[in-house]
């Protein structure tokens, strides 16, 4: 199996600034596990490093270079989502996307948010 997943219903143990985060993700590997293990394994610790104060401009200048590994042939796409109190964030990196549902009305993210 190529692909990973994080469920974090409480990130409040690796954002202490922070009392009500969770923290859902999504890795489709491709050409090997260990791209999506590796994200699955780190991403969530990078981000809350990142992330401390808990203000929403910690991707700048996120540290690209951390979930780079050269040597690899295999990689991932993510699917990422951060809530922090009632907001909720999505992210995702290549062909995987988030959708939702609001009173059974499914919609699909598409763009930044």
């Amino acid at each position: 199996m190529q692909d990973a997943h994080v469920l974090m219903p409480d990130m409040s143990s690796c954002l202490s600034s922070l009392s009500r985060v969770s923290y859902f993700a999504v890795f489709d590997g491709h050409g090997g596990a260990r791209a999506s293990r590796f994200a699955a394994e780190n991403l969530h610790l990078n981000l809350a490093k990142k992330f401390p104060s808990g203000e929403s401009h910690f991707l700048r200048g996120f540290p690209e270079e951390s979930l780079q590994k050269p040597a690899w042939k295999d990689g991932s796409t993510a699917t990422c989502i951060l809530v922090v109190d009632d907001t909720v964030y999505s992210a995702n990196l290549g062909d995987s996307r988030v959708s939702w549902a609001r009173r059974s009305a499914p919609r699909s993210c598409r763009g930044p948010r």
